[in-house]
C-alpha cells in the first residue's frame, strides 16, 4: 500500500492530469474526422440532387395506372378521360392536384381534389363535387347553390328534384350572404337526399320559423335554424311510420319530442267557458305521437289521437222543479158523485 502511494501524485498533479485530458477532448476534430464529415455532407447533397433533378421524374416512378372516382353526372366521362390524361404525364413522386383540377374543366363544379400515390407505378384521384342542395329563383332566372350557399352558376341543366327558394334578387358574388336565403339553403343541405327531392317550397315566417312542404306528404315545422340535422332526422322517422299517414302536419321544432298530426277542434262557444266541448276525432289518417316521446326511432310510434273525454264541469247542475200535483176539481164538477177527498 505504501509503495503504491509513493508511486501516485500529489493531488494537485492529479488535477492536473484530469484537466489535461479534458482538455484535449474539447480540442477539434482531427484531420480524419473532418474529411468524413465532409463526405458525408457532399453525399446527401448529390443524393437530395439526384431525386430532386432526376428520380422523381424519372420513368421508374411514372404513373401509369389512373383511377378516378367521385365524378357524376353528363359530363363525367370527358372530365374522368382530362383527369387521367394529365396524370399519365406525372409521376408517382411528383404530382400537381392544381393542374388536376384544371384538367377536369372550367365548368366543373369541384369542391376539392385528392391524390393518393400507389407507389410505384399507381395513382388514385378522389374528386369531391360541389353538390346542389336547392335553386333560387328569381323571375324567370335560377341558379344551383350548394351547401354553405356557394352559387354553382356553372351547373346546367339545373336538376328539377332541387327544392325552389324565391329570392328578391340573385346575389352579385360566388356566396350567399347571412340571411332568409342563406337559412333555407342551410335546412334543404340539411336533408336527406330522399326528403330533399320531396320537398316542393321552402319558406320563413316571421316569428314562427323555417317550414317546408312535401310533395304528397304533410307541412314540416322545422321552427328555428338550429339542430337541423336531428329535425330533418326526427321528420324521416315519422314519415316512414305507417301511423301517421294523412297527417297535415310535422312538427320537429322539438326534434326529441316530433308530433305529426292535423286535428280539427271545435272552438269554445262564445261566453262559456266552464264546460269545453267535447274534442273531435282526426281525420282519417290523422295521427299525433304522444308528448313524452323521447326519440324519433321505430319505438316511439305514431297513434292515432283518441277522441278526448268529456272535461267535468264544477258547476253544480240546477234543482230540477218538484212534480206538480194536479189541483183538486171544485165540488159539483165530474161524471158524478162527489171528488175524491172531498168533504161533504
Amino acid at each position: 500500500m505504501r509503495a503504491a502511494a509513493a508511486t501516485l501524485p500529489p493531488a494537485g498533479g492529479r488535477l492536473r492530469l484530469v484537466a489535461g485530458a479534458l482538455g484535449r477532448s474539447a480540442r477539434a476534430p482531427s484531420t480524419r474526422v473532418k474529411r468524413l464529415l465532409l463526405l458525408a455532407l457532399v453525399l446527401a447533397l448529390a443524393i437530395g440532387a439526384a431525386y430532386t433533378f432526376w428520380f422523381r421524374d424519372s420513368s421508374f416512378v411514372r404513373v401509369e395506372r389512373v383511377t378516378v372516382t367521385g365524378l357524376t353526372g353528363t359530363d363525367a366521362p370527358r372530365e374522368r378521360a382530362g383527369v387521367i390524361a394529365a396524370a399519365k404525364g406525372m409521376t408517382t413522386l411528383h404530382y400537381d392536384e392544381a393542374a388536376l383540377r384544371r384538367a377536369l374543366g372550367a365548368g366543373a363544379t369541384i369542391e376539392a381534389v385528392r391524390v393518393i400515390p400507389d407507389f410505384p407505378h399507381g395513382l388514385r384521384i378522389e374528386v369531391v363535387e360541389k353538390t346542389p342542395v336547392a335553386v333560387l329563383v328569381y323571375g324567370s332566372e335560377r341558379v344551383a347553390v350548394g351547401s354553405g350557399g356557394v352559387l354553382l352558376p356553372d351547373v346546367r341543366p339545373i336538376p328539377r328534384s332541387l327544392p325552389p327558394i324565391a329570392v328578391g334578387a340573385l346575389p352579385s358574388g360566388p356566396r350567399l350572404g347571412d340571411g332568409r336565403a342563406r337559412r333555407l339553403v342551410s335546412a334543404a343541405a340539411s336533408a336527406p337526399a330522399a326528403l330533399r327531392a320531396r320537398v316542393v317550397r321552402l319558406r320563413e315566417l316571421p316569428g314562427k320559423g323555417l317550414f317546408a312542404d312535401l310533395r304528397d306528404g304533410p307541412e314540416v315545422i322545422l321552427g328555428s335554424p338550429s339542430d337541423l340535422v336531428a329535425k330533418w332526422t326526427a321528420a324521416a322517422a315519422i314519415l316512414a311510420d305507417p301511423g301517421s299517414r294523412g297527417a297535415s302536419y310535422i312538427d320537429v321544432r322539438l326534434p326529441d319530442r316530433p308530433v305529426a298530426g292535423g286535428l280539427d277542434v271545435a272552438p269554445l262557444p262564445a261566453g262559456d267557458e266552464s264546460t269545453p266541448p267535447p274534442v273531435e276525432g282526426p281525420p282519417s289518417g290523422a295521427a299525433t305521437v304522444a308528448a313524452g316521446a323521447t326519440s324519433p326511432t321505430p319505438a316511439a310510434r305514431a297513434t292515432p289521437a283518441s277522441p278526448a273525454p268529456a272535461a267535468q264541469s264544477s258547476v253544480q247542475p240546477a234543482p230540477q222543479p218538484a212534480q206538480a200535483t194536479p189541483a183538486k176539481p171544485p165540488p159539483g164538477t165530474g161524471t158524478g158523485g162527489t171528488a175524491s177527498g172531498a168533504t161533504p
